[in-house]
């Protein structure tokens, strides 16, 4: 997934909203990107240069998607790429 990206997902309720992704987040890291083949990577202090999120940490990635109601923060396997429009 990219920023700027198309992508649906399911709300609280179970209906499908539609929006962008305006920023990817981690609660295990600091700062973390996406980079140019759309995979999320966080900086290691450690290394100091950016390398890709630990398989335990996955799942504290989640992306935060501007809809038409708002701003929605969904976890990375719950977003959807969207083809076509919004």
């Amino acid at each position: 997934m990219y920023i700027g990206e198309k992508v649906k997902f399911h709300n609280e309720h179970g209906e499908t909203v539609k929006g962008e992704i305006t920023e990817v987040l981690s609660d295990s890291y600091d700062d973390v990107r996406v980079n140019t083949v759309g995979e999320v990577e966080y900086y290691s202090k450690k290394t100091k240069k950016y390398v890709p999120v630990r398989t335990k940490h996955e799942g504290s990635i989640f992306y935060e998607v501007k809809t038409n109601l708002g701003v929605e923060y969904v976890l990375e396997n719950e977003v959807e790429r969207l083809s076509g429009n919004l």
